[in-house]
């Protein structure tokens, strides 16, 4: 619930962290959007933004320094740093500006918001993302669309192939909800939570370690260690960013590797697969079981573990009280990279019949 006395969210503190590396076209509209956001509007203070400038050789920083005379409602840290070939990645960039930004936050009011260098946040993204954490969140996962402009320009066929992609990823969370509930992020929802719009709050990132600084997928790291802490992630629907739909990406495997395997693939005249349905129902029947581990008292827990193939002494790991997410991250996580087997209209037509037969059980209960 909100603090008494104040208005929603104006009682945390955010601060913005960036990896930025040789994004000279576009780091003027991610800025432009943070100065613009709503929630400025009844700010104190100016919102500091750190921009961490990664083995840049383009006119990145000069980029910053034009547009920075019209951004009267924020404040900018910039390092600008020359990482060693080993560690000059997005993970090592990510975590260096949300260690400064933790810096820069009170010890119990702050909020660590990243984003990515060519994302567009929609003006409510502050204010969204502390609406949530005021109502219990720990985690804020934005929901991530692409830039109209720039996805037309590669094709209704590539478009198409997009859209029922998005089609089954929310069909798949929709299952995810109906098998393995979970109070604090209902229904309805999104599933993203990566480094284009994730916020957490300071003494969560703390607590954890901060983020871990590896070549990919640092974003999701971050979210497993925090909830098997017992941290809370929820995905708002009102917490959105534009994202690019360039072809020439920063992160190996990041979206644009995504988007020319799809236009490569159509190309060569291939379905778009997707994971099987029924390898996704499993998956979330053994989560919700997990799950409910927590909930026992320690010798029914070590028998229901055993029931699922889980080596009872592996228990102890967790500690005597160990939160329902730090089950699910050690015996039952998710699965960032699921086999795709099945063309998607056919995924779609059964994970359909799925969610209706599991509704109507609901319906029936």
């Amino acid at each position: 619930m909100p603090i008494a006395g104040h208005s929603p969210g104006h009682h945390w503190h955010p601060v913005i962290a960036v990896p930025v590396r040789n994004e000279e076209k576009r780091i003027a509209n991610l800025l432009r959007a943070l100065n613009d956001q709503s929630w400025c509007d009844d700010a104190s203070d100016r919102v500091l933004v750190v921009l961490l400038l990664n083995n840049c050789t383009d006119r990145t920083r000069e980029a910053v320094g034009d547009v920075f005379p019209s951004l009267g409602r924020l404040r900018v840290d910039l390092i600008d740093i020359d990482l060693p070939a080993p560690v000059a990645h997005v993970g090592t960039a990510r975590r260096m500006a949300m260690e400064r930004a933790a810096a820069a936050c009170p010890p119990e009011r702050g909020v660590i918001l990243t984003t990515d260098a060519d994302a567009v946040p929609d003006p409510g993204w502050i204010g969204a993302t502390l609406r949530a954490i005021d109502r219990g969140a720990d985690l804020v996962g934005g929901k991530l669309y692409g830039n109209r402009w720039e996805e037309e320009r590669l094709g209704a066929a590539f478009n198409a192939r997009a859209a029922a992609a998005a089609t089954y990823a929310m069909h798949c969370d929709r299952l995810a909800a109906l098998i393995d509930p979970l109070d604090h992020d209902p229904w309805p929802r999104h599933s993203d939570h990566t480094g284009g719009s994730l916020a957490i709050r300071t003494e969560i990132y703390r607590a954890v370690g901060g983020l871990p600084p590896l070549p990919r997928r640092e974003d999701l790291a971050l979210v497993v260690a925090a909830r098997a802490a017992g941290a809370l992630l929820v995905h708002p629907l009102d917490v959105r960013v534009e994202v690019s739909a360039r072809l020439i990406g920063r992160a190996r495997g990041g979206m644009a590797d995504c988007l020319k395997a799809w236009l490569r693939a159509e190309t060569e005249g291939l379905p778009l697969l997707v994971e099987d349905p029924a390898g996704l129902e499993a998956r979330l029947q053994r989560r919700r079981a997990v799950r409910k581990l927590a909930d026992l008292p320690p010798l029914a827990r070590s028998t229901a573990a055993a029931a699922l193939g889980i080596d009872p002494s592996a228990l102890a790991a967790g500690g005597e009280a160990p939160a329902p997410g730090w089950f699910v991250e050690r015996f039952a996580p998710d699965e960032p990279d699921p086999e795709p087997s099945m063309p998607a209209g056919e995924a779609i037509a059964r994970i359909q019949a799925l969610i209706a037969d599991y509704e109507g059980t609901l319906r029936a209960a």
